[in-house]
């Protein structure tokens, strides 16, 4: 065995064995794959290995799409057949909320150039003439279906990886690993120890055991997963060509050809945990005990499309574990707490996914960061809250309500509440409906006496649609308080805390007592962040996205010096407020031991005050309503002491409590841009509008010799108002010029002011055209759609300087 490799990959299912063929591929054969049985043991043999593309979110399509088109050339190229089978794939649509969320994902895929579409019932019987079309109302066909033989697959993976010169040792344990000072690791094994550069955790059911051994706790839990094989069925023998994939979304269940029978797997509606406190060391290729009973429900609904199978004798039954993040998405990218260690963990589509993850974890090792956003599946997203309860609740709940469409703007009520901010209890009694993220409570929206205080779920006007406008209206034209409390807060001191973070950050750093707007960059150019600065003379304020918190951490430690800056995230020890609104000054005013007027606190100025009584309050003159607004962080114990005061006097200033969505409505009327939306790691600063932010003149920053270099932009931002109707818009859906798709919505909404439905979105610059017969998809029917050259609302910002 080597003493010595760049890379060593922990575990040999599909991810493990395509991380390291992706690594060979771009030219690191210096990496070691090291599996503690045989290839594929664990979850990656018994897997069904059903292929789809038309998925979403975009990041998750996009793998999936170059998975799927990976298997076209890997047996080819590793000499070893992967069992591909290019089918295409059926929907089945029973309801016509099924035939809207299909809809949607035909709207968005668009983006990519992923073909799907709907057919007639005529149509999907004749594609697949298994089907009973009695109980359904639609059908969804993606050209990119099929499905591989798992087994097959992962030997492929694993061939053109040693023959590009990649090493697999097979029964070969980790029992060990331990980072040296310089960030490197130990793998230690019983055939000896391994020094690497990088460490890669594709270890599947075990990822929670070797995640131990470097000191960290994943939020993964295993659980039991069914599925049978038909014996032969007369009527596909007879058919002269293979079936298509086809799922079942509403009743949890997929089937494809095996044979001339068929493999019929389904998400119980009562799922069992199994090993919840640790995978067995010597588990390998065993089997669970079956109980077909648990899928009896399932079995049933697809009797009702497939009757076929009421008459198919059982061949076997395959009951086999495999092992789930909280929110059932993989867990990837390289650990916060950790240098160089890299996780690829939670894989549930692993034969869907495994090519894309593969890619993008090469990517990350190898240029430091992936080509596309996978924040959706970043290791990063969970905190410590993840806890074990948490995934325990969380993967019995998406598990069992598999079949359940995910609505926009859905919250669910497994595992909560998490953390409650010390004003929850208040809002809540105000008609507070929460909304959850990374772990925190938060008030989405405020529910009259008249109005049930809870979200119905719908892909067209919610009943929160009314309520949230007049929460906006009441921003726009009296004042509006807010919970600010769940935004990413970093607080950075010391002697060198300015250099720092002039070199980090894309603007030139603020003078004492003001703030400033800045980017944050990767080496490639990318946006990694947005956020709002402050100096405060004697400490540095950091705010941004607060899901993001961990995912930052990570970048900040790359360029931390050993001496002469300090970094704290004070996320949850500073609670946060929010006023905004042509009243916001003059109540303010009347609570701070600070002139607040334009003339002494302009835009942009910070300073630390008390606020109603409530000392240590560090008050923003900013708001992203587009009105006069002043953010005020404090720490958590004094929150809810200045919320009471806020509300006490705010009564004669017509105050409105206020939530995240009146928020987000509002800054559509500013074309202001949101993080995870309009700002993402897929876009390069010219093209998502930041380059006001940038200061190329400063001196050097990371991300600059990118900046410079950057060719014309490949899209830019666009504002639309819509023609929607009673529909509503989301974010995703596709926008049309002249009949043809040329660009897409990345988030969406009501106006409360303009009294319009609003899209923000991107376009090619050679298409951004005012007067251009433009249109939006919504729900398959496209809307007509004017170009906003300028904001909506307020153009020249002189609300919110005044």
């Amino acid at each position: 065995m080597n003493a010595t490799a760049r890379v060593v990959v922990i575990g040999g299912g599909v991810v493990g064995c395509s991380i390291l063929y992706h690594l060979a591929k771009n030219g690191w054969t210096d990496v070691i794959l090291l599996e503690r049985q045989e290839l594929t043991s664990g979850s990656s043999w018994h897997a069904a290995g059903g292929l789809f593309t038309v998925v979403r979110p975009n990041s998750a399509a996009e793998m999936h799409r170059y998975t799927f088109q990976i298997y076209r050339t890997l047996e080819e190229e590793s000499g070893q057949p992967c069992g591909f089978h290019f089918t295409g794939g059926i929907n089945i649509c029973r309801t016509q909320e099924e035939i809207d969320s299909n809809a949607m994902m035909q709207s968005a895929c668009r983006r990519l150039g992923i073909e799907g579409h709907f057919i007639s019932l005529d149509e999907a019987k004749e594609k697949a003439p298994i089907l009973d079309t009695e109980h359904m109302i639609g059908a969804f066909w993606e050209d990119e279906g099929g499905h591989v033989d798992p087994a097959s697959a992962t030997q492929a993976f694993a061939a053109a990886a040693r023959q590009m010169g990649a090493t697999i040792h097979r029964h070969t344990p980790v029992t060990a690993t331990r980072q040296r000072a310089d960030g490197s690791w130990d793998v230690v094994t019983g055939s000896g120890t391994i020094h690497a550069e990088f460490v890669v955790n594709a270890a599947g059911l075990w990822g929670r055991e070797v995640g131990r051994m470097a000191g960290v706790e994943l939020p993964l839990m295993p659980v039991e997963h069914h599925y049978l094989v038909t014996e032969s069925i007369p009527l596909i023998e007879n058919l002269g060509f293979e079936l298509p994939q086809i799922n079942d979304n509403e009743t949890g269940c997929y089937a494809r050809q095996e044979g001339v029978g068929l493999l019929l797997g389904a998400y119980e509606d009562k799922m069992r945990h199994w090993a919840k406190d640790g995978t067995p060391a010597d588990f390998g290729h065993e089997l669970l005990p079956d109980d077909l009973s648990c899928m009896e429900w399932n079995f049933e609904k697809s009797v009702e499309i497939m009757p076929c199978l009421a008459e198919a004798g059982v061949k076997r039954v395959i009951n086999g574990p495999m092992i789930f993040s909280p929110d059932l998405s993989p867990l990837i990218g390289p650990h916060p707490a950790l240098r160089n260690y890299f996780c690829a963990n939670g894989v549930m589509a692993g034969f869907n996914q495994g090519a894309g993850i593969g890619r993008v974890i090469s990517e990350w090792i190898i240029g430091g960061e992936p080509e596309i956003d996978i924040f959706n599946w970043d290791v990063a997203r969970f905190g410590d809250w993840a806890d074990k309860k948490y995934t325990e609740e969380m993967t019995r709940y998406f598990y069992e309500h598999r079949s359940e469409k995910i609505f926009p703007y859905q919250s669910f009520d497994a595992a909560r509440p998490q953390c409650k901010n010390p004003v929850y209890d208040r809002q809540a009694e105000a008609g507070a409906v929460f909304g959850t993220g990374f772990g925190g409570e938060h008030a989405t929206w405020f529910a009259p006496v008249e109005t049930k205080a809870c979200d119905s779920l719908t892909y067209r006007q919610p009943n929160w649609w009314q309520p949230v406008a007049d929460e906006g209206k009441r921003v726009r034209n009296a004042v509006g308080l807010f919970d600010f409390s769940d935004m990413a807060k970093f607080e950075v001191t010391g002697t060198r805390a300015e250099d720092w973070l002039n070199r980090i950050m894309t603007n030139r750093m603020p003078k004492p007592g003001r703030m400033c707007l800045s980017a944050m960059l990767s080496d490639k150019g990318r946006m990694l962040g947005d956020f709002t600065i402050s100096n405060l003379g004697n400490r540095f304020l950091v705010i941004g996205s607060y899901a993001m918190q961990l995912a930052f951490m990570r970048h900040f430690a790359k360029y931390l010096p050993t001496d002469g800056v300090s970094l704290r995230n004070v996320s949850d020890a500073l609670a946060g407020l929010h006023i905004a609104g042509p009243n916001a000054q003059a109540l303010i005013s009347k609570l701070a031991d600070h002139e607040m007027d334009s003339a002494h606190f302009r835009f942009l100025d910070v300073a630390d005050m008390s606020v109603a009584g409530v000392t240590g309050v560090t008050t923003f003159r900013v708001s992203y309503t587009g009105e006069t607004g002043y953010e005020m962080y404090m720490p958590r114990d004094r929150q809810l002491a200045l919320y009471d005061a806020l509300r006490r006097e705010g009564e004669s200033f017509d105050l409105a409590l206020a939530g995240l969505r009146s928020l987000m409505m509002l800054r559509l009327e500013k074309s202001f841009p949101a993080w995870g939306t309009e700002l993402s790691p897929d876009y390069l600063a010219h093209e998502c509008g930041m380059m006001h932010h940038v200061k190329t003149d400063k001196g050097d920053f990371v991300g600059r010799d990118a900046v410079m270099a950057y060719g014309a932009a490949q899209e830019r931002p666009a504002t639309f108002t819509v023609e929607a109707g009673d529909c509503a818009i989301w974010g995703d859906e596709a926008v049309f010029l002249d009949g043809e798709p040329v660009g897409y919505v990345s988030s969406g909404g009501w106006g409360p002011e303009v009294g319009k439905h609003i899209a923000l979105g991107y376009v090619p610059p050679d298409v951004y055209r005012e007067g251009g017969d433009y249109a939006v998809e919504i729900l398959g029917q496209l809307r007509p759609a004017q170009l906003c050259p300028a904001p909506l609302y307020d153009p020249d910002g002189a609300r919110m300087r005044s």
